[in-house]
């Protein structure tokens, strides 16, 4: 009997080994954020983008700031997303006036439970 207790134990021990193998072979996954800045007449409009290359749900905190010559001002932006994966997402927008063209400062910051924590900024 001491003989298939042996044998149960070894075949665990392989099994554990090749699923520890297999674990640092697969690449990890990871979800990118960007802000994209355009400018449109007398406005600055910046959205705030996520992609992942697996699908995954959060939380956003998108942070803007400026000062310029027609004064300043603070936008924080929060909520929840869900993203498919490859493909981008619009999280939320923010549109200021032409002036904050080069005197803003914009931070997007994203957590999920899949991939952590990951942020971005401009400039």
């Amino acid at each position: 009997m001491s003989g298939r207790s042996t044998t149960v134990v070894v075949a665990f021990s392989v099994l554990l080994s090749m699923t520890v193998l297999s674990a640092r072979t697969e690449p990890a996954a990871t979800i990118d954020c960007h802000i994209r800045a355009t400018s449109q007449g007398n406005t600055l409009r910046l959205e705030a983008m996520a992609k992942g290359e697996k699908a995954a749900s959060g939380t956003y905190r998108f942070e803007v700031s400026k000062i310029s010559s027609s004064g300043s001002s603070q936008n924080v932006q929060s909520g929840a997303f869900r993203l498919q994966p490859d493909r981008d997402e619009l999280l939320t927008t923010v549109i200021l006036d032409g002036s904050a063209l080069g005197h803003y400062r914009a931070r997007l910051t994203l957590d999920t439970a899949e991939f952590g924590s990951v942020s971005c900024a401009l400039p």
